[in-house]
C-alpha cells in the first residue's frame, strides 16, 4: 500500500536502481544530525560542564524543566540510530561499489565516520553517572592497544576521566571542535553529490541533472525517520544511574555499546586488534587500490568486486559477533555466561 503510494506520489524517483542504489540513507543521516544539533543546543541552557555538578544538571532538566528528559532521550537516541545509518551508508557504498567512482566522497565520509563516533565517545561522559563514568574509563584503557595511546589518553585526560579539565575538554569537543569539523565535511560532501551529477546518476563520466523527486522523496522520509528517535524517547527514554563513584567500579565494566567489539578483542589478546585496525585504516585507500574498477551503474554484490565486498562482509559479521558477545554474555570479571535456548 506504502510503495504504492509512494510510486504513484514520486512516478520519475520510487524506481527500483533509484531506491535500491541509495537506500536513502545519505537524507537520513543528514536529518539525524540536524536533529542532533537542534536538540544539543537546547540541552546546553541547562547542562553543568563541571565534575561536581553536571550530574545534577541533569536531575535538574529531567526532574524540573518542561520536556527536558525527552529532549535528552530524543538526543541520545537520535546519536545511537545515526551511527547505526553511518555504518549502513558506508556498507552500502561498499557493496554497490560507489567508493570506486566516488573516490573523494568515500575518503570524505570515512573521516566523518570517525569523527562522529569519537563526538558520540566524548558525549558518553557528559551526564556523570556510573554507566557514564567507567563508560568512558574503560573507553580510554582500550586506546593504549594503539600506537602512541599512551599520549593520546594524557591529552584527552589530563586529570583522569571525571576531573575538572578533562569533562571540560569532552565537552569543548563534544559541542564545538567535532561538530565544527563535521558540519565543514559535511558540506563538502555534499558539494561533490551534486559536483558529481546529484544522489544517483550514472556512473561514469557523464553527468546529469539531479532528480528533484528523489531529492525531495529523500528529505520527506528523512523528516519522517526523526520520529524513530522519538518514539524510543517516549517509551524508553535515557539510562540514568547513581552518580559516578571512581572506587566502586561496577563488575564487569563495560565501555559504550560501539566500542565494546574492541573491548572483547582485547580481553582475549591486544594485538588481535591491530589486524583489525590495519584493515581499518586501509580501507581508506580503497579507491586507490581499485583504481581499474570503475562500474558504468549500481551493482550490488558485483563479482568484479568480491575481495572488497567479501572482506567488508567478514568484518561486519565479526563486529556484530564480538559486540553481542561482550553486551549479552559477558558477566563478572569478564567471564562467559552461558546462553540457555
Amino acid at each position: 500500500m506504502i510503495k504504492r503510494y509512494l510510486v504513484h506520489l514520486y512516478p520519475k524517483t520510487f524506481s527500483k536502481s533509484a531506491v535500491h542504489g541509495t537506500l536513502l540513507m545519505g537524507g537520513l543521516i543528514t536529518a539525524l544530525f540536524i536533529s542532533l544539533c537542534i536538540t544539543g543546543v537546547l540541552l546546553l541552557f541547562y547542562y553543568s560542564p563541571e565534575s561536581s555538578s553536571a550530574y545534577s544538571s541533569i536531575i535538574y532538566l529531567e526532574e524540573k524543566v518542561f520536556g527536558g528528559r525527552f529532549i535528552r532521550a530524543m538526543h541520545l537516541w537520535s546519536s545511537h540510530i545515526l551511527l547505526i545509518t553511518l555504518a549502513l551508508h558506508m556498507i552500502r557504498t561498499i557493496f554497490t561499489g560507489t567508493y570506486a567512482v566516488r573516490a573523494s566522497n568515500w575518503k570524505l565520509g570515512y573521516i566523518l565516520f570517525g569523527l562522529l563516533v569519537f563526538e558520540a565517545y566524548t558525549g558518553v561522559l557528559l551526564p556523570m553517572d556510573q554507566l557514564s563514568y567507567w563508560a568512558t574509563k574503560t573507553g580510554m584503557e582500550l586506546v593504549n592497544v594503539i600506537p602512541f595511546g599512551e599520549f593520546i589518553r594524557r591529552l584527552l585526560t589530563p586529570d583522569d576521566v571525571g576531573g575538572r579539565l578533562t569533562l571540560i575538554r569532552f565537552f569543548a569537543m563534544h559541542i564545538a571542535l567535532i561538530p565544527l569539523l563535521c558540519v565543514f565535511l559535511m558540506s563538502a560532501h555534499l558539494y561533490n553529490v551534486r559536483r558529481d551529477g546529484g544522489l544517483h546518476p550514472p556512473m561514469n563520466s557523464i553527468k546529469t541533472k539531479s532528480d528533484p523527486y528523489l531529492f525531495n522523496l529523500t528529505w520527506l522520509i528523512a523528516a519522517a525517520a526523526v520520529l524513530i528517535p522519538a518514539a524510543f524517547a517516549v517509551f524508553s527514554g535515557a539510562p540514568l544511574e547513581e552518580p559516578a563513584d571512581p572506587v566502586l567500579p561496577p563488575n564487569p565494566a563495560k565501555s559504550a555499546w560501539f566500542l565494546l567489539w574492541i573491548q572483547e578483542i582485547v580481553s582475549w589478546k591486544a594485538w588481535l586488534f591491530n589486524p583489525f585496525a590495519v584493515l581499518f585504516i586501509l580501507f581508506f585507500f580503497l579507491p586507490d587500490f581499485r583504481r581499474n574498477y570503475k562500474p558504468e551503474r549500481t551493482e550490488w554484490f558485483s563479482k568484479k568486486d568480491i575481495p572488497v565486498w567479501g572482506i567488508t562482509l567478514f568484518m561486519c559479521a565479526a563486529v556484530i559477533a564480538l559486540t553481542a558477545v561482550a553486551m549479552f554474555f559477558r558477566g563478572e570479571n569478564w567471564s562467559l555466561v552461558p546462553f540457555y535456548f
